[in-house]
């Protein structure tokens, strides 16, 4: 029972620190930040297993001298072992077939697999959460684990805030050439009152719960008149002045609660930026389709072609610029004029002329085009 004793030994001198030493442990502890990595060992050279964001609660079990802290695995976790060392059962269970097993720290953001924490003995049974075939390894097939007692994953304690936090954890925030005591002094309201300068339990939730009514109140009112800077102010100042970690996490939450409305509010300016300018470019196409009509009615009053007028060349450097247009009576161009396949309008250059065709609209030259299918000579209607 060489395991069940060592389980034992953990307990007892869990016991004893949690009596006779400064740090009584587990804990609870909130993630200051998002994207926070979670690490398989405890130090930036062992590879991230997992992600928490700011506000997740994790279970500190202990604390390292050198800033990191060792947590219960985040949900979602799970460890590596080979098929070779398992015996399948009923229920997604298995049993360890040998001694001295070595079980692989798992990662959901890549495929390492190389850190080992627990050994695992003959007769212990394991949740079976997965399995993958590896090509190379010695064996083909690895099962994934639910993580087995006494594993931890890591995480920087810069990212955390905890009332059970070692003090150089908290120390190691403020640099080589600062301490705790140092900052404490550099406040005004500390050295005028001789505390910390921070309100009872009942005055912070008390402000809280005004915060949180005040910004309900603002919700209501339509997005353009939402504005958050003071109760912002506000939700900073108390998460600086809270002393215990829950109160610290409940400004926190009601920090991120504003940033949310302040998320929703930009992107309500957004779309309604959009509609103005889809209102604006609306007003403008119905413009030009109205002028677009009058120039249709004023060159062909009665409606028997597509464009008239006397027609002219153009010349353009451009590759596939029209070679044609047809002019008003001030010599201005009514429509650019490209010839279908098979019509001939170099013989009707000069000439007051009709044509039928296809019409569209030339964005660069801001004028409307016509590929002539039929011309009509009207000089002989004009006399």
């Amino acid at each position: 029972m060489p395991r069940l004793f060592i389980c034992m030994l953990c307990v007892i001198t869990f016991v004893i620190t949690s009596v006779y030493g400064e740090q009584t442990f587990p804990y609870k502890a909130y993630v200051t930040a998002d994207g926070v990595e979670v690490l398989s060992g405890p130090g930036p050279s062992y590879y991230p297993t997992d992600k928490v964001q700011m506000g997740d609660i994790v279970e500190v079990y202990k604390d390292e001298p050198g800033g990191y802290c060792a947590i219960k695995p985040p949900e979602g976790s799970f460890t590596w072992i080979s098929d070779r060392f398992l015996k399948l059962e009923d229920g997604n269970l298995a049993v360890v077939t040998e001694d001295d097993v070595a079980t692989r720290v798992g990662s959901r953001l890549s495929n390492a697999r190389d850190v080992i924490q627990v050994r695992m003995h003959k007769g212990e049974t394991v949740e079976i959460l997965g399995s993958r075939e590896i090509p190379g390894s010695n064996s083909q097939i690895w099962y994934k684990i639910a993580p087995p007692s006494g594993e931890f994953r890591w995480i920087s304690n810069k990212y955390l805030e905890g009332e059970n936090l070692h003090d150089s954890a908290r120390n190691s925030r403020l640099g080589d050439d600062a301490t705790e005591q140092d900052t404490t002094h550099d406040r005004p309201d500390a050295e005028s009152s001789g505390t910390s300068g921070k309100g009872s339990s009942a005055e912070f939730q008390a402000e809280l719960d005004r915060l949180d009514m005040d910004l309900s109140m603002m919700v209501v009112e339509e997005p353009s008149a939402w504005s958050f800077d003071s109760m912002r102010l506000r939700g900073e100042s108390l998460f600086d002045r809270a002393d215990a970690a829950e109160d610290r996490g409940k400004a926190r939450l009601l920090l991120n609660k504003i940033a949310r409305f302040e998320d929703i509010k930009q992107r309500h300016q957004s779309v309604t930026a959009l509609r103005e300018q889809n209102a604006i470019s609306n007003r403008f196409l119905d413009g030009l389709r109205r002028t677009m009509e009058k120039a249709a009615a004023l060159a062909d009053p009665e409606g028997q072609f597509d464009g008239v007028g006397q027609l002219q060349e153009v010349y353009s450097q451009k590759l596939g610029a029209p070679r044609y247009a047809l002019l008003d009576e001030t010599g201005n161009i009514r429509y650019y004029v490209t010839p279908a396949p098979g019509v001939n309008l170099q013989n009707y250059v000069g000439r007051q002329i009709g044509v039928t065709g296809i019409r569209g609209y030339m964005p660069e030259q801001k004028a409307q085009h016509i590929t002539a299918r039929h011309v009509t000579s009207l000089e002989n209607r004009l006399r």
